[in-house]
C-alpha cells in the first residue's frame, strides 16, 4: 500500500475543521460555510481592529485591512495591539495577529488607508464592510465608502463606542441603496461639517452619561474618551451581525447594548435612562452655543512654567492626594534640584481655630508617607519646635521610583474616607502582619479593637462623650471654612464647607444643623443625640478599630505618625479594605486613652465596604503647592 508523504493539504483541512469545531450547534453548518467563504473589509483598524480577532476565531479566512495610522501607547487600553506593536502600522500588526491565529488566512493590507484611488479595489469582491473611519480625519473618504458600497449592494456596519454603550449601525445596502439611508449629505462630508455629517447616529442612542462628554467635545474640541470593554462589546455585536448578514437575514438598523445600565441596580438603571431628555436638551444647547460663538482671537502664547522633573512630578502628584484635616492641604513643596524636595507647612491653609497647634504636622506626614510609598529615597528630618510653623520640616531626596509604582499610584488614587457602615469582617492575617511590621519598624504601638463586644463598649463610651460635648464648639472653625470657600477658586481647590469637617450623609446633616442659627435651642438636644447615635453606630459596624500610639510632643513625632498612618491606610486599600480616620470627626475617642508616654496618634476604623464614597474631596493642583527654591 502506498504511503502518502504529502499530507500538508489534508492537515490544513483537518486543522481548519478542528479550529471551529466548538462553534457547532451555535453556528450551523451552513452559517459556518458562509463565514469561511466571506471576504471582510475593515476600514479603520483602531476600533475596527478589535473586530478582526473574533471574526478570525469564528472562521473568517479572508480580510482586507486598511488604516494609515500606527499604534501608540494610548491605544493599548482598547485596541488590538500589544506593547511590541507600538510604532507599527496598524493593519500590518493586525494581519500578523490573524496569521498567528490561522496560518491559512488570506490577508490584504492597505497601510496607506483607504483613498479615493484604492477604494474600488478594496470593495471589489467584499461581502461585508466594517466602517471604523474617523470622520474628523477622512470624512469624504467615509462618505465615498458608503456611496460605492451602496452602488454594489454591499452591507456596511458602522461602529460607535459611546462611553459604555457600544452601538452598531447596520446599513444593508442590498435593501436600501442610499448612503447613510439619506441621513447625512455628501456636502456635509465634503466640507467636513462634523455635526451635520454625523446626523446618521441619531440622538437617542447616546447614553445619558456620555451626552455631557459629547457636548464638551463638540464645544471645546479634544480627543474622545474610549474604553476597552466598550470596544470589545462592539466587536461582539459586529461578529454576530456579520453572521446574519452573510445569511441574507434582516437585522436591526441599530444594534446596541448599554453596558453601564446592564450592571446597575434596577432603580439606578431607570434613573440613568430617565436623565436622557434632560441631558439631551443640555447637549443641544451646548452645541448650538458653540456654533454661534465667534472665533476666538489668537492670544499671545503664555510664558511656559518651569516643568517639574519627571520623578518629582510623579512623587508630588501622589503627595497631593494625601489626606488632611478639613482638607486643608497645609503643605508647601520647595524643589531644590531635579531629585530633592523640601517639605514645609503653609500656615495660610491651616485654621488658627484648630485646638491642636501641631495638627498640620500630621497632614505633612501623610504627604511624606505618599512620597515614600511611590519612590525609594532618603528623608532627612529637620528638628522643629512648636513655634516654627513657617519652617521646613525636612527634605526628601528621590533616588528612583518603585518597581511597582503603577499599582501604587492606583492605590493612592483609590484611597478614600469611608464614613458609612462597614462589614464586620476582620482584617485578614497577612494584612494584619504587614501593618504590625510597619509599626514595629517605626517603634510605634498598634492596638486593635475588634469583636462585637469590644466595639459596642467603645461605641457606648463615645456616645456618652458626644452627648456631653458643646454643639457649637466648631463654630469658629466653620466660619474659617466658609470664608476660604467664599471664592470660586477656593471651592475649586478645597471644596464646599459642608464636606470639610469629615461629616457626610444623615449624620453630617444633623451635625451641621446643630451649628445653624436657624435651629431652635429646643431641638439642639434631640438633634445632637441623633448625630451622636449615628457616629456611635458606625463604631459598632466595622471590622476593627486600629489605634496607633507613640510620642506626639514634637513636630517630628507627628510627622512620623502621619507617614505611618498613610502607609497603614494604603496597605488596607491594597488588600481591598475601606478605612475611616476617627480623630477628625470624633476627636480623641473617649474609650481610648494614653498608655504611659505613648499617646494616641491615630485611630482608624476599617472593614469591607459595601458602598462607594459619594465623591472625592477637591484637591489643589500640584503647581499650587510647588515652588522652586531660590
Amino acid at each position: 500500500m502506498d504511503t502518502d508523504t504529502h499530507r500538508a493539504d489534508i492537515d490544513t483541512v483537518a486543522a481548519g475543521a478542528e479550529a471551529v469545531s466548538r462553534n457547532a450547534d451555535i453556528i450551523s453548518e451552513r452559517e459556518q460555510a458562509a463565514i469561511r467563504a466571506a471576504t471582510v473589509l475593515i476600514a479603520g483598524c483602531g476600533g475596527g481592529g478589535g473586530v478582526v480577532e473574533p471574526l478570525t476565531r469564528l472562521g473568517v479566512l479572508r480580510f482586507r485591512l486598511a488604516d494609515p495610522d500606527r499604534f501608540d501607547v494610548s491605544n493599548l487600553n482598547r485596541q488590538a495591539c500589544v506593547q511590541a506593536d507600538v510604532g507599527r502600522s496598524k493593519p500590518e500588526a493586525i494581519a500578523d495577529r490573524v496569521r498567528a491565529l490561522n496560518p491559512s488566512a488570506d490577508v490584504t493590507v492597505y497601510p496607506q488607508g483607504l483613498t479615493l484611488e484604492n477604494l474600488d479595489e478594496a470593495l471589489d469582491g467584499a461581502h461585508v464592510v466594517f466602517d471604523g473611519i474617523d470622520p474628523t480625519m477622512s470624512a469624504w473618504v467615509k462618505y465615498q465608502l458608503h456611496e460605492r458600497a451602496a452602488r454594489r449592494g454591499i452591507p456596511v456596519l458602522a461602529g460607535m463606542d459611546f462611553g459604555g454603550k457600544p452601538t452598531l449601525y447596520v446599513f444593508d445596502y442590498r435593501r436600501n441603496p442610499v448612503p447613510f439611508y439619506g441621513r447625512a449629505s455628501a456636502e456635509a462630508h465634503r466640507e467636513n461639517r462634523l455635526w451635520e455629517s454625523m446626523r446618521w447616529t441619531g440622538r437617542t442612542h447616546v447614553p445619558s452619561d456620555f451626552l455631557p462628554i459629547q457636548a464638551d467635545r463638540f464645544a471645546n474640541g479634544g480627543t474622545w474618551p474610549q474604553i476597552g470593554y466598550c470596544v470589545l462589546g462592539l466587536a461582539t455585536l459586529t461578529t454576530r451581525t456579520v453572521v446574519d448578514l452573510l445569511m441574507n437575514r434582516r437585522t436591526r438598523h441599530v444594534v446596541t447594548m448599554d453596558v453601564h445600565a446592564a450592571v446597575m441596580s434596577r432603580p439606578a438603571a431607570l434613573m440613568h435612562r430617565a436623565r436622557m431628555p434632560v441631558e439631551l436638551v443640555r447637549t443641544r444647547r451646548a452645541i448650538r452655543a458653540a456654533a454661534r460663538r465667534p472665533p476666538r482671537p489668537e492670544a499671545a502664547a503664555p510664558q511656559p512654567l518651569r516643568p517639574l522633573p519627571e520623578r518629582l512630578a510623579t512623587v508630588l502628584g501622589g503627595a497631593r492626594l494625601a489626606p488632611s484635616a478639613y482638607n486643608a492641604q497645609p503643605w508647601r513643596f520647595e524643589l531644590l534640584d531635579e531629585r530633592t524636595v523640601r517639605l514645609a507647612p503653609d500656615p495660610e491653609r491651616w485654621p488658627a481655630a484648630d485646638r491642636d497647634p501641631l495638627g498640620w504636622a500630621e497632614s505633612l506626614g501623610c504627604a511624606l508617607g505618599s512620597m515614600t510609598y511611590l519612590a525609594h529615597g532618603e528623608w532627612e528630618a529637620r528638628p522643629a519646635d512648636q513655634g516654627e510653623a513657617h519652617e521646613s520640616i525636612g527634605r526628601f531626596h528621590c533616588d528612583r521610583l518603585r518597581d511597582d509604582v503603577l499599582p501604587r499610584q492606583g492605590a493612592l488614587g483609590l484611597r478614600a474616607t469611608h464614613r458609612e457602615d462597614l462589614l464586620r469582617t476582620p482584617v485578614d492575617q497577612a494584612t494584619a502582619k504587614r501593618i504590625e511590621l510597619l509599626c514595629a519598624q517605626r517603634n510605634l504601638i498598634l492596638d486593635t479593637v475588634s469583636g462585637p463586644t469590644a466595639l459596642a463598649r467603645l461605641a457606648r463610651t463615645e456616645l456618652d462623650s458626644a452627648m456631653a460635648a458643646d454643639p457649637a464648639r466648631d463654630a469658629e472653625l466653620r466660619a474659617w471654612l466658609r470664608e476660604r470657600a467664599r471664592s470660586e477658586k477656593g471651592r475649586r481647590s478645597f471644596g464646599d464647607p459642608s464636606d470639610l469637617l469629615d461629616r457626610s450623609g444623615a449624620t453630617g446633616a444633623l451635625a451641621r444643623a446643630l451649628t445653624s442659627e436657624a435651629v431652635p435651642r429646643a431641638l439642639a438636644r434631640p438633634l445632637g443625640s441623633a448625630a451622636a447615635s449615628g457616629r456611635a453606630r458606625r463604631l459598632r459596624n466595622c471590622g476593627a478599630v486600629l489605634v496607633l500610639r507613640g510620642p506626639r510632643r514634637t513636630v517630628a513625632d507627628r510627622v512620623e505618625a502621619g507617614a505611618t498612618l498613610m502607609h497603614i491606610w494604603l496597605t488596607l486599600t491594597e488588600a481591598g479594605y475601606a478605612a475611616h480616620p476617627l480623630r477628625g470627626e470624633f476627636g480623641r475617642p473617649a474609650g481610648l486613652g494614653p498608655d504611659g508616654d505613648n499617646e494616641i496618634l491615630a485611630v482608624l476604623r476599617t472593614g469591607r465596604a459595601t458602598t462607594t464614597p459619594l465623591h472625592r474631596v477637591t484637591r489643589c493642583p500640584v503647581e499650587a503647592s510647588v515652588r522652586w527654591a531660590e
